[in-house]
């Protein structure tokens, strides 16, 4: 039996397939029509990750479909690579993740190097329980209290991804708006010093842009880029927007969200400044 794909060579199969399907002007329909088993529902799927695909099954399209030579063997090039990490299924309320949460985490679960951005807040992979619940709560679709707690808890699980091996390498980047603007200060507290253990893991750089930056070092909104060992040449981009993150997928996205980050890492303490300065922000709290 074929193994899974995982979430980064799935979501690219399925971009491959729609992208031969529409330059050789085929319609989904036209795909599938007659072929056992299948539908235009289900290829739809397929090509947008929602539902996974067998080498038996993919071998049965492709032939279906006359794909043959370099083409075949490069959509084919794509399975094999392991089981999905799928962690969050076996929650209690994995219900309430929506599907480009859950494409999110897998491609999180599977990504070798992560670059994030938080303009007002310290980012999600550092944050404490108390903190997590803070933030959630003061987001835009105010969620009620039970939505609250396991969004933290979901939060708190992602951050096994610091610890447990292969851990991921992870640069965050954060305003010092978020050391001025807090809710219940006790929590401020525990939010800093659990950045500063953080942020002293060999795979972890967290550094702080400061206000004296100005606005080169301000990004319009949270980002954040992955990159993976599967697919070194290329990567994805989530950008923060009302009702979730929006992924971008195109290598020249990448590449310009990197450039951003170029800007903002000149723009931000170093690893030692930044902790020199949220311990004196401690100093202040305490």
């Amino acid at each position: 039996m074929s193994k899974d794909l995982s979430a980064i060579r799935q979501i690219r199969l399925g971009d491959e397939l729609r992208t031969w399907r529409l330059e050789n002007n085929r319609t989904l329909t036209d795909m599938t029509a007659g072929l056992k088993g299948w539908s235009a529902g289900r290829l739809s799927r397929i090509e947008r990750a929602l539902q996974p695909i067998s080498a038996a099954d993919l071998a049965t399209l492709l032939d279906h479909a006359g794909v043959t030579g370099q083409e075949r063997e490069d959509l084919e090039a794509f399975l094999g690579s392991g089981p999905p990490k799928q962690w969050w299924r076996d929650l209690d309320y994995s219900e309430t993740i929506t599907p480009a949460f859950a494409e999110y985490l897998a491609l999180e679960a599977d990504a070798s190097h992560m670059l994030n951005y938080f303009p007002s807040a310290f980012p999600g992979l550092v944050q404490t329980m108390d903190y997590a619940k803070e933030m959630i709560g003061a987001g835009v679709d105010a969620p009620n209290e039970e939505l609250i707690d396991a969004g933290a808890e979901v939060r708190i699980l992602r951050q096994r991804r610091l610890t447990d091996e292969p851990t991921l390498t992870y640069e965050a980047y954060f305003g010092e708006v978020a050391l001025l603007v807090a809710g219940d200060p006790d929590v401020l507290i525990g939010q800093i010093n659990h950045a500063i253990k953080v942020a002293g893991y060999p795979n972890v750089s967290l550094r702080m842009v400061p206000l004296s930056a100005g606005r080169p070092g301000i990004l319009a909104s949270g980002v954040t880029v992955m990159r993976f060992p599967d697919d070194p040449d290329d990567g994805f981009v989530f950008v923060e927007a009302v009702g979730g993150m929006l992924p971008r997928r195109a290598g020249r996205e990448v590449r310009r969200a990197e450039r951003a980050f170029a800007r903002v890492k000149r723009c931000s303490l170093s690893p030692e400044d930044t902790i020199a300065a949220l311990e004196r922000k401690l100093e202040e709290l305490t």
